[in-house]
């Protein structure tokens, strides 16, 4: 079940991923700089040719999260219904208490 999410997780990342990137004015330079990879990875993961780390979706998913702008679209997607998301502490709830949403 753990693998099934992670991959949905990804999925998900890299089909919104240029999206995400668009919504706060990032190149694929810059945010390979944020999350510690080179341009031709994020290149790579925004076409689905790369197998990401744990480590690497985890900051991913951090870094979009605590973003207002960025969280309002993954959550618009569905992500944190994703276990594997709620898992690494990115739950509804706590979404909402971040960025005082309203339900």
């Amino acid at each position: 079940m753990e693998n099934s999410s992670i991959m949905e997780c990804i999925d998900m990342i890299c089909d919104t991923l240029p999206q995400l990137r668009n919504a706060l004015n990032l190149t694929q330079e810059e945010f390979s700089k944020v999350i510690g990879v080179s341009r031709q990875s994020v290149i790579n993961m925004e076409h689905k040719e790369k197998k990401l780390t744990r480590s690497i979706v985890i900051s991913i998913v951090s870094f979009f999260s605590l973003r207002y702008e960025t969280a309002r679209i993954l959550y618009e997607q569905g992500l944190y219904d994703n276990d594997f998301v709620k898992n690494i502490g990115f739950s509804e709830d706590i979404l909402f208490k971040i960025h005082e949403w309203r339900k």
